[in-house]
């Protein structure tokens, strides 16, 4: 059970939410937040020292959701293959059915100056960094039950984030489901025509 300033900062990152994926984290104000949350704009900053702080904390909560994801997936007596396509597959349904994550990971929104960037850094990365920990240790599994080829697992796991990122520019210009299957599909098998990448999405 969540404690009453839990709860209030969860219902100032939804509200937080909602108006920088309509305006835009520029065009949005602290005044416009706390306005959404039905709270004074003191009671804001009783939480979020500033804005930035405000998309720190945004982009945090949503990579908390995904590791939640992970973990559940990661938990699921199916091979190493289905979990990474399952977890593909889930984050990029999240992702197109919620519009506003797109708009909230713009570059726009994301490139800010250094000192919002070394903040961005200081909280946001550790949870990126277990994120690929995680997807390491899926693709070692795959190694060592003979699934995948014997690949440098962290590099994998980059690659697979990668390969998502590109996803997401990809559903932000056209969204589509189908879109999303095919980038998917190049971080399993490849481009490759002679064989060389024998696994093939749907054959377990």
């Amino acid at each position: 059970m969540k404690s009453k300033p839990a709860e209030k900062r969860l219902a100032i990152l939804k509200a937080a939410f909602a108006v920088v994926t309509e305006k835009g984290y520029f065009e949005t104000k602290v005044d416009d937040v706390a306005h959404r949350a039905g709270v004074a704009k003191g009671t804001v900053y009783l939480y979020f020292k500033d804005k930035p702080a405000i998309y720190i904390g945004l982009v945090d909560w949503l990579l908390k959701q995904a590791l939640t994801i992970t973990a559940e997936v990661m938990a699921r007596p199916v091979s190493p293959q289905q979990k990474l396509e399952e977890l593909f597959s889930t984050w990029a349904s999240g992702v197109m059915s919620n519009p506003g994550v797109m708009a909230l990971l713009s570059v726009e929104n994301i490139h800010q100056d250094n000192s919002v960037m070394k903040r961005f850094k200081k909280h946001v990365l550790p949870h990126i960094m277990e994120m690929q920990d995680a997807i390491a240790g899926i693709v070692k599994q795959g190694i060592e039950q003979g699934e995948f080829r014997p690949v440098e697992p962290r590099s994998a796991a980059a690659m697979y984030l990668s390969a998502f990122r590109a996803e997401l520019l990809s559903i932000n210009r056209h969204p589509s489901a189908r879109r999303a299957e095919s980038i998917k599909e190049l971080f399993f098998c490849g481009i490759l025509a002679d064989g060389r990448s024998r696994t093939k999405l749907g054959d377990k």
